[in-house]
């Protein structure tokens, strides 16, 4: 598992710091970087999203698919950073998965791209300032009892964004 998570976080780091993706499902690519916007078209609140307003978000992404617990995995409260695991015993349902990314959208939340890979699936979404992979994994002979279903949030405006996980 500390595998996995070094390379999602090497994987989300590299996205977010080098700035590219893959498309949105037209081969295309782009920026996980928010877009920019007038200041008078945005108001101070929208220009910035809090940790908590992330945290709120996926919680209520999770419900919305039928999830009803989502365990902080982040340890110490960081404020660039949300990982949250919701607990399943196989890959989640695709039904359940698109009620999860329906409400991100819903919230406003973009989403720059969706890969399929390894029995699992793995989404990036935007949102003003942050950065969020929502992605589950299929069972393996190495980790037969790891997390599922998971959410990894980057503010992408920190000034201390840590280029890799931390094991």
């Amino acid at each position: 598992m500390r595998a996995g998570a070094l390379t999602v976080g090497a994987v989300m780091a590299a996205v977010l710091l080098a700035g590219c993706g893959g498309g949105t499902g037209d081969g295309g690519s782009k920026s996980p970087r928010p877009k920019g916007g007038s200041a008078s078209a945005t108001s101070a609140k929208e220009t910035r999203l809090s940790r908590g307003t992330v945290r709120r978000n996926v919680r209520a992404a999770a419900a919305a698919g039928g999830f009803d617990r989502v365990v902080d995995r982040a340890g110490t409260p960081a404020r660039c950073r949300v990982i949250a695991a919701v607990p399943t015993d196989d890959v989640p349902k695709a039904a359940a998965l698109a009620k999860v990314v329906a409400d991100l959208k819903g919230r406003g939340w973009e989403q720059v791209f969706r890969k399929p890979e390894d029995g699992g699936v793995t989404w990036l979404f935007t949102k003003v300032n942050w950065g969020l992979y929502v992605f589950t994994t299929a069972p393996s002979k190495e980790d037969p009892d790891g997390l599922r279903f998971t959410f990894s949030g980057q503010r992408l405006d920190c000034p201390n964004a840590p280029a890799t996980a931390s094991p």
